[in-house]
């Protein structure tokens, strides 16, 4: 049987990681066959203290481990490098592991030493009906990536790939994240796209979905924080045009499959930077009303909106990049 180290970055969170920490003593792979290695990335609230008193009761070999904060990249990478055992599983703090996930996870390195598992962050039942519109919509747009993978469904059963890769629910071997130096510290949102483009590259690693390695998503965002990750992904994707590793045509060609309304807004962008705060501050006004009024499709549409012309902004802002060109 594979052993396997999860690593669990936080920050600030103390009442969501108990409930990872809990969903983790209720696992049906045997306890002596994993460790949870929590890294601490700054924490003020009494998270520290918590894991201290945790550890105690703990019925699986809980390591805690505290640094100043720098960003989850590196609390990720830091876990990396204290783990034990072959197969490191990344699982954030806002995700609390059904019962079969680290074994589902467990059986694909089992058969497969350059795999990469992803398994599917679902919304807690529970908890939707009082969840933000832009949490919503988060929830939403995960859905429609993880149909994808559905066999029989609207792609058929497409493969992921390095793309689809996130580091709240996935798991590699331990051997290539240290091969490929781990996770870039330098980016704040979409370095885990970026770690797997380079395991794929350098080391063979192919990608699959598992829809069983299941855990219930309790993301906390405000509507700010929310707005901030558009910003964070086109200006990844603005250095990945810059290296040579993305075209600007793919970025028209992913804007032309929205819908008129997020063409138009995306047009008016190009054509006149300067009027998107005005743009985002109308249409965000309008979210939450429409939202409790029961248009939850109106919400989330114009929130889709928000997202998309705020990111080919963000794309924009690079000088390099100008009109669709290098």
């Amino acid at each position: 049987m594979i052993k396997l180290s999860v690593v669990t970055p936080t920050y600030n969170r103390k009442d969501s990681l108990r409930l990872t920490l809990d969903g983790l003593s209720r696992q049906e792979y045997p306890f002596d066959k994993f460790e949870v290695i929590a890294v601490s990335d700054g924490s003020t609230d009494g998270t520290d203290e918590m894991l201290e008193d945790y550890k105690r009761s703990s019925p699986y070999r809980l390591r805690v481990i505290s640094q100043s904060n720098g960003g989850p990249s590196r609390a990720r990478n830091r876990g990396v490098q204290e783990a034990n055992f072959e197969v490191v599983v990344f699982l954030d703090d806002d995700v609390e592991p059904a019962p079969e996930f680290l074994s589902r996870h467990a059986s694909h390195h089992l058969e497969d030493d350059r795999i990469a598992v992803l398994g599917p962050m679902s919304p807690d039942p529970a908890r939707s009906p009082d969840e933000p519109a832009w949490i919503a919509w988060e929830h939403a747009m995960l859905q429609k990536i993880y149909d994808m993978f559905r066999p029989g469904g609207e792609y058929n059963g497409r493969p992921a790939g390095p793309h689809h890769f996130y580091s709240g629910n996935a798991s590699v071997r331990r051997e290539w994240l240290i091969k490929v130096g781990g996770f870039d510290e330098r980016y704040t949102r979409q370095e885990d796209v970026e770690l797997a483009v380079r395991l794929q590259r350098d080391c063979g690693v192919h990608f699959e979905f598992d829809f069983m390695a299941e855990g219930l998503h309790r993301p906390q965002r405000t509507l700010d924080s929310w707005l901030r990750i558009p910003n964070a992904y086109g200006a990844f994707d603005a250095q990945r045009i810059q290296a040579g590793l993305l075209n600007w045509s793919d970025v028209e060609a992913n804007i032309r499959k929205r819908n008129t309304a997020t063409r138009f807004l995306t047009r008016m962008i190009v054509a006149c930077p300067l009027i998107l705060p005005g743009i985002v501050a109308i249409i965000t006004r309008c979210v939450t009303p429409l939202y409790r009024a029961g248009s939850r499709s109106s919400a989330l549409a114009a929130l889709s909106a928000v997202y998309n012309v705020s990111y080919v902004h963000a794309v924009l802002q690079t000088p390099a990049i100008h009109g669709g060109k290098e």
